[in-house]
């Protein structure tokens, strides 16, 4: 816990420096730490993008941008000493329950975050994608190795720039950070709401959440910060003044999220509305949507030959893309996770899936029929009915819904929405029935901290059938100085074994098709390319003799001959 926190600290560092120098550069005055912060994650997170297309995110790179990080923070101090002070206030005129929950909050997530990570893409590729951007940066064609590196999410990126691998393996927790800054966004707002216009707002009722978010703070998910920084997207484009800073801020941090995971993208309508009724900003939104589609189609084509991937759509000739047979197994595969459990049809109708999906069963049922429900639900909340702003939104949001349930329903990629109906329906029910604000409080900080600590007796076998995602982290008294390893599997031995020009290491154990864990690289289940060598006549293989130029996908028998 105590190595987490310092490790917080120095993020802290990099982010406001980083932040308050892209204000500076847009002419944003607007001074909201946590807002500096989101952006100074930004402006790290396409830097540190753009050094991987050339360069290994290791130690070197680290010295670089911590050199160049105190020289913005020297020639900005006075600005981030009055960030800091301001910082101060804001905390200090916080309620004693809103301090006492941000308090224990932060102690709850670094004692989280020193645990072992849980979750099952973790084990499967999280890892092994941080450490080939440590080890060398983007690499051509890594998806023929395993299909999930095509994936190289560029928060992975962000997550190697500061995950200290030189000094130590057991930190990756830059989510736990993230959530902590929302979550003091989050309290300000509701009490500067409930102060100055006796509103109990939706947005401190994103806390009640927290059983959730903790779930996913001790990995590095990308899935997380699209939880949280999209309420604080809707926030500003439901409650802030229509000027061009905020038009800024809810632009890149919106191109943020769907640069980190395109299932985000139809968010960019919200930008896209506000430039049409403006009538203004249409260069900067232009400006920062063709960077970011740019450095995501050229980490798409290094790593898969595929511009955008998943899309088969301009594949590359190039010896390093990925069959389009495996590209169809995956996106196949991919696409019926969201419909099916342990169901395989061909070709079955759309209809037949909408029935599998609403009929899922533990976890996913509550989420699946409480989207529905929501959706019913905040037509008759008062925002929604007399505010503008909230009907778009809710355009939107039913646009993002209706995308994802045409192409792959997992109820993790709707949680944006989820969170957010849920919340302001919670508010506009409050409010009618006239809670007393002293009551919220109460409500809000034992909602948000009692269920973290419930979590512990709660039997995860009727929640979901997946063994691996029933496993519960340990808990250990030399986690206050010494966080667990980055993989709960850490004690799997791997054995080193060839494939023709390639030598791989594989977990003796077949604990997961997919799963790599914390194995040396390159790593991949012999389980895996057994797989796709008898059914595919497919297997990886080096492009030189050197890992660092990558792989391509050998056929193991030619197209007339029949296996």
């Amino acid at each position: 816990m105590i190595l987490i926190l310092i490790s917080w600290m120095i993020l802290a560092f990099f982010f406001l420096t980083a932040g308050v120098f892209l204000q500076s550069i847009l002419g944003i005055k607007k001074r909201v730490i946590s807002i500096t912060l989101f952006l100074g994650i930004c402006t790290q997170c396409f830097v540190l993008n753009i050094f991987s297309l050339f360069f290994k995110i290791g130690i070197e790179v680290f010295i670089v941008n911590l050199a160049v990080s105190f020289l913005l923070f020297y020639y900005q101090r006075k600005v981030i000493y009055q960030y800091w002070e301001e910082t101060k206030l804001s905390f200090n005129s916080l309620s004693l329950f809103s301090k006492s929950t941000l308090v224990v909050l932060l102690l709850l997530s670094l004692l989280k975050c020193a645990q072992s990570p849980i979750l099952t893409d973790n084990e499967s590729y999280y890892i092994q994608t941080i450490k080939w951007i440590n080890e060398y940066g983007f690499i051509k064609g890594l998806a023929n190795l395993h299909i999930f590196f095509a994936q190289t999410s560029p928060f992975h990126v962000l997550q190697a720039g500061f995950n200290f691998n030189f000094i130590s393996n057991r930190i990756n927790d830059l989510n736990g950070f993230i959530l902590i800054i929302s979550s003091f966004y989050y309290l300000t707002i509701f009490e500067k709401r409930m102060k100055e216009k006796k509103e109990i707002h939706w947005i401190g009722l994103i806390m009640l959440f927290n059983v959730l978010f903790l779930q996913f703070i001790n990995s590095p998910s990308p899935d997380f910060i699209l939880l949280v920084l999209s309420q604080i997207i809707f926030y500003l484009f439901l409650e802030e003044k229509n000027s061009d800073e905020n038009f800024k801020i809810i632009t890149l941090l919106i191109l943020l999220l769907i640069f980190i995971k395109i299932t985000i993208a139809s968010f960019i309508l919200i930008p896209l509305y506000l430039v049409v009724r403006e009538k203004k900003g249409l260069l900067f939104f232009i400006s920062a949507g063709t960077i970011t589609t740019l450095l995501f189609i050229l980490k798409n084509s290094i790593t898969s030959g595929y511009p955008f991937y998943p899309l088969n759509l301009f594949p590359l000739p190039v010896d390093w893309k990925i069959p389009e047979t495996i590209l169809a197994f995956i996106t196949e595969a991919t696409n019926n996770t969201g419909y099916f459990e342990n169901l395989k049809l061909d070709q079955p109708s759309y209809l037949f899936k909408i029935n599998s999906w609403l009929h899922l069963g533990g976890i996913n049922r509550i989420f699946n029929w409480g989207i529905l429900l929501l959706f019913v639900l905040v037509l008759f909340t008062k925002k929604t009915q007399k505010q503008n702003n909230y009907k778009i939104l809710y355009f939107i949001l039913v646009i993002h819904f209706i995308i994802i349930l045409s192409v792959s329903p997992q109820f993790r990629f709707f949680l944006p929405e989820f969170i957010f109906l849920t919340a302001l329906f919670i508010s506009d029910f409050c409010e009618r029935l006239q809670i007393s604000k002293k009551m919220i409080s109460y409500l809000l900080l034992y909602l948000s901290i009692l269920p973290i600590v419930a979590i512990e007796f709660v039997n995860f076998k009727y929640l979901t059938e997946n063994k691996l995602h029933q496993r519960k982290a340990n808990l250990n008294w030399t986690q206050i100085f010494i966080p667990s390893e980055n993989s709960s599997l850490s004690k799997i031995p791997f054995e080193k074994r060839k494939c023709r020009n390639m030598e791989y290491y594989s977990p003796k154990e077949n604990f997961f098709f997919w799963g790599t864990a914390n194995g040396p690289l390159p790593c991949v289940n012999k389980v895996q390319l057994d797989y796709f060598e008898k059914y595919y006549h497919i297997i990886p293989q080096l492009r030189t003799s050197l890992l660092k130029d990558g792989f391509y996908s050998k056929r193991t028998v030619t197209k007339n001959h029949k296996n």
